[in-house]
């Protein structure tokens, strides 16, 4: 799993404060709740981050994450180019990767590396085959599913399921590690035009996402079964919070298959 931020954005403190605050508010809680621990988190930043910033990450990465994680110091240039380089450093074998993007503001449910194996497997074992492969470097898999959430004032104010954002939700490479892509080269508008692309379409709610601006303030009254689906499904949502609930609305009735067939035979 990759983490990337802008690291040729001038440092501010109340810039860090924030991104530190959500990222041990939402994501490292979320990625040390996984059902499936076997994954590594390789953050970037800017190799101009103060010492005192950089100790205090450290501190994060080894409180969440002890021996599964690290950060990657650059100087400024193109975020996916120096995760490539990482990936590429590792060697040059067969086996496939699974490499996913994680945003700023960014919440995992605790099966969502689990689902995410099992789709990339699959992806993998029904992808193309040799040359086919080498051209393509992989498979990119994303959910099209997933969750918005405000935060005001440090507290949870709305809680908002959403499908297709602009930016998928936890896309992800299947590849060697040799492959010169990743989710953080490519622009999301060529997935399954120029990239190979499986949106993962369940019920499951594995992503999920803060947002900000105008967006956020029109979010609905959520579902209450919706809400206790996300909360079962991430820790992080069981804290204090003033998330506004309405009442579930009526669900359709499945189709009676059995019937629909015995009406056809009898037509």
């Amino acid at each position: 799993m990759t983490r990337a931020s802008n690291s040729s954005r001038a440092f501010n403190e109340a810039d860090i404060l924030r991104q530190f605050d959500v990222l041990e508010r939402l994501t490292l809680p979320s990625l040390r709740d996984q059902d499936d621990p076997s994954f590594r988190l390789v953050m970037l930043s800017s190799a101009r981050m103060p010492d005192e910033c950089k100790d205090h990450l450290t501190w994060l990465l080894n409180h969440y994450l002890p021996g599964r994680s690290e950060v990657l110091y650059s100087r400024p240039m193109v975020p996916g180019r120096v995760f490539r380089r990482y990936m590429q450093g590792l060697g040059r074998g067969d086996a496939p990767v699974i490499q996913t993007q994680v945003l700023d503001g960014e919440a995992f449910g605790k099966r969502f590396v689990q689902r995410l194996r099992e789709h990339g497997i699959e992806s993998w074992a029904t992808g193309p085959t040799g040359e086919g492969r080498s051209a393509t470097g992989g498979t990119f898999i994303s959910f099209k599913r997933g969750l918005n959430l405000r935060i005001e004032r440090k507290k949870l104010t709305a809680l908002e399921p959403t499908t297709a954002p602009s930016v998928p939700f936890g896309l992800s490479l299947v590849a060697r590690p040799s492959s010169r892509y990743n989710p953080t080269l490519i622009n999301a508008d060529g997935l399954g035009v120029k990239f190979p692309h499986v949106s993962i379409r369940s019920q499951g709610l594995h992503c999920l996402r803060a947002i900000s601006g105008e967006s956020a303030k029109v979010m609905p009254a959520i579902e209450q079964r919706i809400l206790d689906q996300a909360i079962n499904e991430f820790n992080i949502l069981r804290a204090p919070h003033d998330i506004r609930v309405s009442e579930d609305r009526a669900q359709p009735q499945p189709t009676d298959v059995n019937g629909v067939v015995r009406l056809r035979r009898a037509g």
